[in-house]
């Protein structure tokens, strides 16, 4: 007789606050990649295979909103799936490393290979993020306007936005042009810009009164000049005003743009991060960051309570990227995207981008991931 579900979780404390689910004890059925069903039980002979989650948090898919996964080509890139979905995350964004010269490559070899799911914020530059010690934007010709309108209608499925990153060694004299012309691309699509405002030439001021609402801020804890902290350690109100506009602030931690010190002087004055998101790279990989998860034990030791942690790498970074109840929720039709985690309590050591250290009390352990209904536990991608 055939079963009702392909796989059944079973036993698993559900997160997920904005569907009502507060660690709610609950079974998940699901049936050809997407939740069928949301249930106090269901029983194992209605499935072909049965997950044991009991001891475990069962949340959505998580959604990495900025990560460099085009491997071997941008000079930061690392594998997606041994990083991604092998680390919990269903759904990650790649931040840039594809311009439109490149892109064709990227989608090839990584986003229609990849287990994880891929989306992509297209560089504005069209040779994107394939050197170094050679910033992207010094040469003002690579950001091709008519390039990049071709790109996104061409990978219109993958590609949902546009990306600049404003450090002055990336752009040297072409901040004011290259972000003119990537909004440019941007009002022409209708895709939100992504920002990468560390040591700009352009003040912080100048590069918030630029973006419209629905862009995006990355790096929002950074320590530069251009941050959302001045040099006095006040939150700038040129950031509240961004904030109220509806510009979205993302972590990035990265190898370099995020500091202890600075998230905590923003969230005392009441800004908190719209997303957390990793910015892992082949220079962080291994630390600082390590994953996704390890950055959001970093935000719940700065006082964030765990249900909105795991929000702002579920449900948030979905809503920012117009993709809310089909990623980043438990409900039925949606995707079957699990990500299933252990509390460890005890002392837990964390490092910021600039070598900072504090201890908190507790991190969270990956226990494994669930994507369009297949499992994927620790260590199987590697």
């Amino acid at each position: 007789m055939p079963t009702r579900y392909d796989l059944l979780v079973k036993g698993g404390q559900l997160q997920d606050t904005p569907e009502g689910l507060n660690q709610d004890r609950k079974d998940i059925g699901i049936r050809q990649g997407r939740i069928e069903s949301i249930a106090d039980e269901i029983h194992e002979e209605d499935a072909q295979t049965v997950i044991d989650a009991s001891g475990t948090i069962v949340c959505p898919g998580m959604i990495d909103l900025h990560v460099h996964v085009w491997d071997g080509v941008a000079h930061l890139g690392i594998p997606a799936d041994p990083n991604c979905v092998g680390k919990g995350v269903t759904t990650a964004f790649d931040a840039g490393s594809a311009g439109a010269d490149i892109y064709p490559g990227f989608q090839k070899y990584v986003i229609d290979v990849s287990a994880t799911r891929i989306k992509s914020f297209l560089h504005i530059s069209s040779q994107g993020q394939l050197a170094q010690d050679i910033g992207e934007l010094t040469d003002i010709r690579y950001a091709n306007v008519s390039k990049a309108l071709e790109a996104c209608e061409t990978y219109k499925d993958s590609i949902v936005g546009i990306k600049i990153r404003m450090s002055t060694g990336i752009v040297g004299d072409n901040g004011p042009e290259g972000l003119k012309l990537a909004l440019e691309v941007c009002e022409a699509t209708g895709l939100p810009l992504m920002i990468h405002p560390n040591a700009s030439p352009i003040s912080f001021e100048e590069m918030m009164d630029e973006l419209r609402g629905g862009d995006i801020v990355t790096h929002c804890y950074h320590r530069s000049d251009t941050g959302v902290i001045d040099e006095s350690g006040r939150l700038r109100s040129a950031a509240k005003k961004a904030l109220d506009k509806g510009i979205q602030f993302d972590v990035g931690h990265g190898a370099g743009s995020f500091s202890f010190d600075v998230a905590e002087a923003a969230l005392e004055q009441g800004f908190p991060p719209g997303t957390i998101s990793s910015d892992l790279h082949k220079y962080n990989v291994d630390g600082p960051v390590h994953s996704l998860l390890e950055t959001v034990s970093k935000f719940i030791y700065l006082g964030l309570s765990f249900e909105e942690a795991i929000q702002k790498v579920t449900t948030d970074p979905a809503r920012a990227i117009k993709m809310v109840g089909d990623i980043g929720a438990l409900r039925q039709g949606a995707a079957a995207d699990l990500t299933l985690i252990r509390i460890v309590e005890g002392p837990a050591e964390f490092t910021d981008a600039l070598g900072e250290k504090r201890t908190g009390d507790l991190r969270l352990e990956h226990v494994s991931t669930v994507k369009d209904g297949r499992v994927y536990a620790p260590g199987m991608l590697q």
